[in-house]
């Protein structure tokens, strides 16, 4: 089992997600989170689970990437036996505007 670090980005965007839908129903929010952190806890045992992102793979180091609920990106990075959460991605944005974040 590896470390897993959310970074204080991803923390928002999990906490924003999170507003999102409890404005919409409380138990759709924590149904969300809960699938959040087990995308998370599967990281921990599993780190290259996921496929490089592809809007990313120009860079030098290897973003990968876990889908949550069909809609989200649990966006990382798994260096040096520590696996890092960067960002959560709605997926219904452009990808290319993945290019323009610095988060990477």
């Amino acid at each position: 089992m590896v470390p897993l670090i959310w970074t204080e980005p991803a923390r928002n965007d999990l906490e924003s997600i999170f507003g999102y839908f409890n404005a919409i129903s409380t138990k759709v929010a924590i149904h969300y989170s809960e699938e959040f952190i087990k995308a998370g806890d599967r990281l921990k045992i599993f780190p290259e689970i996921g496929p490089l992102e592809p809007s990313l793979e120009h860079l030098e180091r290897n973003y990968r990437y876990v889908l949550v609920q069909h809609r989200y990106k649990l966006i990382y990075l798994y260096e040096s036996e520590v696996c890092s959460i960067l960002m959560i991605w709605d997926c219904k944005k452009n990808p290319k505007l993945l290019l323009y974040s610095d988060r990477f």
